[in-house]
């Protein structure tokens, strides 16, 4: 496989144009498509919600994924969103122990857990429990993690899509580094003394916030959400943001 075809693939990610991933990919003869574009095109079937075919390109290259814990993340993740939450809980132990510190296998595997009603008896549970925060701050969820660290986490794609539409001719899009670029101001703007606590670790499909100071990730987590149902201040909030 030529390395400028990887290094267009990875260009594209990044511009979340997985359409055109799995395009290129699909026009490799099956045969010639070696582990690395198999993984490359389950992942772009996820980005664009096509679980069911994620799930089955993954499945057909088990065998060579069995020690990759990317490959175990993106079958749980597909599983995740077709609420097969089972299957993902299994995916995302078998990812955690080739990758015990990856936060995004964390943080999946606690939400599959409580989708799948598998109790994992700890002190993170409570904010994980609190039904009456979750409502308050949906669509974004609070997760909590053994290491210590409590994360804010938000899918994107539909809510809050007229905001980043207005600038979409700048090129933002509402994936998950727009959101960071907004909160960033955000945060800078709004809750300053919590700039050097919170840290930001998106993707293109999601948004995500972590910190090890619980409180401080409370009252950011309340006060963004608020902010995002304002619409005149997160319109404001978003005019300086800076594209990624």
């Amino acid at each position: 496989m030529e390395k400028e075809f990887v290094k267009q693939l990875d260009l594209w990610h990044k511009k979340d144009k997985h359409q055109d991933i799995i395009i290129a990919i699909t026009e490799v003869p099956e045969a010639e498509r070696d582990y690395t574009l198999v993984s490359y095109l389950g992942r772009a079937l996820n980005n664009e919600e096509r679980y069911e075919e994620a799930i089955a390109c993954l499945q057909s290259v088990q065998g060579q994924g069995a020690n990759d814990p990317l490959w175990h993340y993106r079958l749980g993740y597909a599983y995740y969103y077709q609420d097969q939450s089972v299957q993902a809980v299994e995916a995302f132990e078998h990812a955690l122990r080739l990758d015990p510190e990856d936060r995004d296998i964390q943080m999946f595997l606690r939400l599959s857990r409580k989708d799948a009603g598998i109790h994992i008896d700890t002190e993170s549970d409570a904010a994980e429990s609190d039904s009456q925060e979750d409502q308050k701050l949906s669509p974004f969820k609070l997760v909590t993690h053994d290491s210590g660290n409590i994360s804010l986490i938000l899918s994107v794609g539909s809510y809050k899509r007229e905001v980043f539409a207005s600038r979409s001719e700048e090129g933002f899009e509402g994936n998950g580094y727009d959101w960071a670029s907004l909160a960033a101001v955000f945060l800078e703007e709004q809750q300053p003394e919590l700039a050097e606590v919170i840290r930001f670790d998106p993707e293109a499909d999601m948004f995500v916030a972590y910190t090890n100071h619980k409180e401080a990730m409370l009252s950011f987590a309340s006060a963004f959400k608020e902010a995002c149902e304002n619409d005149v201040l997160i319109h404001d909030l978003f005019s300086r943001a800076e594209l990624d």
